[in-house]
């Protein structure tokens, strides 16, 4: 691998909850994927001498698991419409979630340099997946951390930091099912997310200018992930300080 010309390609997925629970909050949470999307594109204009940012954005009810898009570059990915999220029926939490880890991990095992930052958003429990279990998801899950992914569960109406927990996902957030809450959630993510894109730019600034050989695979997947921890407390820290 040359790292001279090599960029991290960066898949960010968002798996955002479309139960019926999710209807009293319908415009906020369409507006506040579209503020992450801009924070993406952001990102891939700041950094894009190191990175390719990516983006796929699945919405889940009982009736429907829908790719909205799916690796889309960031800059063709389009803004979220009402006609797009429409709330209704049961969360099958657990079948959104397997579906779309195990086609991301599909197309990211023949890259070599890549990261897949995941966002779960959700206001429910699980209550009507039929093909994954919570045991199921919990070892992909901690599976493909060991592969450098990344993880945030969001969560209204439970203990998100429990259910979190119990699916082997350290980041995690509780966000009161309203429209400040699920855009102050968003916003919060958003920080992170840039902070972790700030941090493996300045990895790969300094790979470029060092005469080392590259990181073995295995080292870079524990790096990616110890950067996105280290974000998520970085931004944890200064909301104590700010609250």
């Amino acid at each position: 691998m040359d790292k001279k010309n090599t960029k991290t390609q960066v898949f960010n997925v968002i798996i955002l909850d479309r139960s019926g629970s999710m209807q009293s909050i319908r415009d906020a949470a369409i507006d506040s994927f579209n503020e992450t999307l801009a924070g993406i594109r952001k990102a891939q204009e700041r950094f894009a001498d190191t990175q390719q940012h990516f983006v796929s954005l699945l919405t889940f009810c009982e009736c429907e698991k829908k790719y909205v898009f799916d690796k889309v570059p960031a800059k063709e990915a389009r803004p979220l419409t009402k006609k797009d999220y429409q709330p209704c029926c049961c969360t099958p939490l657990y079948d959104a979630m397997g579906f779309t880890l195990t086609s991301m991990r599909n197309h990211v095992n023949a890259i070599e340099d890549h990261i897949v930052v995941v966002t779960i958003i959700t206001d429910g429990l699980e209550n009507a997946s039929k093909e994954y279990t919570s045991t199921a998801v919990k070892k992909l899950v901690e599976e493909l951390k060991g592969e450098g992914w990344t993880f945030t569960y969001m969560g209204a109406n439970q203990n998100a930091v429990e259910i979190a927990f119990t699916l082997s996902i350290r980041n995690s957030c509780n966000f009161a099912a309203t429209n400040d809450g699920i855009h102050n959630i968003m916003a919060k993510d958003s920080s992170t997310h840039m902070n972790l894109f700030s941090r493996l730019a300045q990895l790969k600034q300094n790979e470029f200018e060092s005469d080392a050989a590259p990181m073995t695979l295995s080292e870079r997947n524990a790096c990616y992930s110890s950067m996105a921890d280290a974000a998520f407390d970085e931004e944890e820290n200064i909301n104590e300080l700010t609250h």
